[in-house]
């Protein structure tokens, strides 16, 4: 059955504010659309026809599979594109898509890391499972996150094998706070919890424990186009 006028009203309302626009949406203001956001920029220390090797990375492993690569090679000029298979901490691996020729990355070579973004759909940023010894007050990620869109919804699910207290560091401007999550109670033991923190522009992320422990799940999502 086709929707009433009303009804279409009530949905269009929806929309917005899942959207968080406050014109209607139009030809003028139509729904946003898919986009290739980059995400890392940078420069190869070396690599190989398969590989690109930045050693001031600490790329969690396999964060980058799927992403997009873009290098330009400073020896011909021209930029090629590939998918990343894999990465290790300061190695991206594109082994089924190998550069042509003789073609390698070489130190000075100029990357980005991209992926395609939605505004409708929530996009995985951290993903760490079966962590072994954690040491506090160390970050838990190897680079701090910042958003893909603002503002937006960082959700967290996160569990340990130890007691503590999960905390979220927030860096604007160069200064750093610490937000505890759960009140500043610590979590219980090998169960699982999720929070929700607002991210804005400028903000950067990461997560300390209070104690040493395992790590048996860390995950944060981003949610773009969302409500509580």
């Amino acid at each position: 059955m086709p929707l009433s006028q009303n009804e279409w009203a009530i949905l269009r309302q929806r929309i917005q504010d899942a959207l968080g626009g406050g014109a209607a949406i139009s030809a003028a203001n139509p729904l946003p659309v898919t986009a290739i956001e980059t995400l890392v920029q940078g420069i190869a220390t070396g690599g190989t026809n398969t590989t690109l090797i930045d050693a001031t990375k600490g790329w969690q492993v396999n964060i980058w599979e799927d992403a997009q690569l873009d290098v330009t090679v400073a020896a011909t000029g021209i930029t090629y594109t590939r998918e990343i298979d894999n990465n290790n901490p300061t190695t991206l691996d594109f082994t089924t898509n190998p550069l042509p020729g003789v073609i390698v990355v070489a130190a000075g070579d100029v990357y980005r890391i991209s992926r395609i973004v939605s505004p409708l759909n929530p996009l995985a940023r951290a993903n760490l499972f079966n962590v072994i010894g954690y040491l506090t007050p160390n970050d838990i990620l190897g680079a701090a996150l910042a958003p893909l869109n603002s503002p937006c919804t960082f959700r967290v699910e996160a569990t340990f094998t130890t007691g503590g207290i999960l905390s979220a560091t927030i860096t604007q401007g160069g200064v750093t706070i610490v937000s505890q999550f759960n009140g500043g109670v610590a979590l219980n033991v090998n169960s699982a919890y999720r929070f929700s923190m607002m991210v804005n522009a400028g903000d950067t992320i990461n997560f300390r424990y209070s104690v040493n422990s395992n790590i048996l799940s860390l995950k944060v999502i981003e949610v773009i186009a969302a409500a509580e």
